[in-house]
């Protein structure tokens, strides 16, 4: 099927072009950019409101599942980037989202507090991905898994896919496990993990993508602590994966979460999955069971590609344009591994190390977009770019993972 991409006249845009679709339907699949409050060329609205902007979000999304023949009732997942200084109640903001969002379906919701965004007063930008299909939906909330959101799903299942939204050590009455202790908490979410997937008839074996939310420093040290739980739960080949450092999770003592993606055919059947590692790419600085791109029917995972060598250098230090373009340069050799290329991209998402000063900011924000956008010709892919206070290691500047298509013969893995 064609892609059919979106860009309504008069939608919002950054202080500087780019060749990025705002929403990309493929088959099935729909994804849209990053959508926040905002007019003109990166003007945000409604100032340091983050109720209203979040309204305007959700009024963004609507319309653009509605410019690709879509609907907003095909929404399977949520991720939501937001301002938190301490003085967000989570639960309470969940609960606003889904009453916003005004939804028969219940879709999964992952939130990352974040310390600042690239414009002044800019308070949140969702992302969104939907499944347009009229396969039969699932839906899972349970509280031996954590607190419920009325009008929000913890899991969901439509057709092959099946979406689990922000998921960690917190309790449904509030408290948590092992309270700032990370990894007891890594433990204990990737158990959860596994017996949500089975209430699916799944297990780790079906991850296709993991995106971690860990609260530390921004060093190798710290990061390598979670690694290494990570590193005993999940099977070689595992699936792809990307780890930010962050502030706050946005509850107290909270130190861990993830959100995942996983591939099951519907009657039960594993499916079949190809692995990519180019030769002589970069490298973690622990063994990791997780591979750089990942291959399940048509759609291509890759994991977040970074400046770094094959022993765990960072490479050009410092400098956001140089390793913006070898993170990019690295999307472009694993993607050449499926006989696919950056075209075939249909979304883009990329964590850069933010500034100090608001005019810094932007400066960070246009520096990266305008480097990795350089990979594009107009229509491209929806893409979605976030500042973060660190990445996982020292000098490490920018991060960006992809999901891309290629149609190709399907087959099923025996077990």
């Amino acid at each position: 099927m064609k892609r059919i991409t979106s860009y309504p006249k008069g939608h919002w845009s950054l202080a500087v072009d780019i060749p990025y679709s705002m929403g990309v339907k493929q088959n099935e699949l729909v994804f849209l950019c990053g959508q926040a409050d905002m007019k003109g060329k990166g003007t945000v609205c409604h100032s340091s409101d983050l109720l209203m902007q979040t309204d305007a979000a959700i009024e963004h999304i609507r319309h653009l599942f509605l410019d690709l023949g879509s609907h907003i009732e095909k929404l399977v997942k949520l991720t939501v980037f937001y301002v938190d200084r301490g003085d967000v109640d989570q639960a309470k903001y969940k609960s606003y989202i889904a009453e916003s969002l005004k939804t028969q379906n219940a879709p999964v919701v992952a939130m990352v507090p974040i310390p600042h965004f690239f414009y002044p007063d800019m308070m949140v930008e969702i992302d969104a991905v939907g499944i347009d299909a009229d396969a039969p939906r699932h839906y899972l909330s349970n509280a031996k898994y954590g607190p419920g959101t009325e009008g929000l799903s913890q899991a969901l299942r439509c057709g092959e896919y099946i979406f689990l939204g922000g998921t960690s050590a917190l309790e449904a009455n509030g408290s948590i496990s092992s309270v700032g202790d990370s990894i007891a908490q890594t433990r204990t979410t990737l158990q959860r993990i596994e017996s949500i997937l089975n209430e699916f008839g799944a297990d780790r074996r079906d991850l296709v993508k993991l995106n971690n939310w860990f609260v530390n420093d921004g060093t190798a040290g710290d990061w390598a602590l979670g690694g290494k739980v990570r590193t005993g739960f999940f099977p070689e080949p595992g699936p792809v994966a990307t780890g930010h450092p962050l502030h706050t999770l946005g509850v107290d003592g909270l130190m861990f979460s993830s959100d995942c993606w996983a591939m099951l055919g519907e009657s039960g059947e594993r499916l079949e999955k190809q692995h990519v590692w180019p030769k002589g790419h970069w490298d973690w600085p622990i063994h990791l069971p997780f591979k750089h791109g990942l291959k399940c029917r048509d759609v291509i995972f890759l994991g977040g590609q970074v400046s770094l060598d094959e022993n765990a250098n960072v490479v050009h230090p410092h400098d956001m344009v140089k390793q913006t373009h070898v993170s990019m340069e690295n999307v472009g050799k694993v993607l050449a591994e499926f006989g696919a290329g950056y075209s075939d991209i249909l979304k883009l998402n990329t964590w850069y190390k933010g500034a100090d000063s608001a005019e810094g900011q932007a400066s960070a924000l246009h520096q990266n977009v305008q480097v990795r956008s350089s990979y594009f010709q107009s229509p491209g892919p929806a893409s979605t770019g976030i500042p973060l206070n660190y990445l996982c290691f020292e000098n490490m500047l920018n991060e960006t993972e992809v999901i891309a298509w290629l149609e190709s013969d399907s087959g099923l893995m025996v077990n």
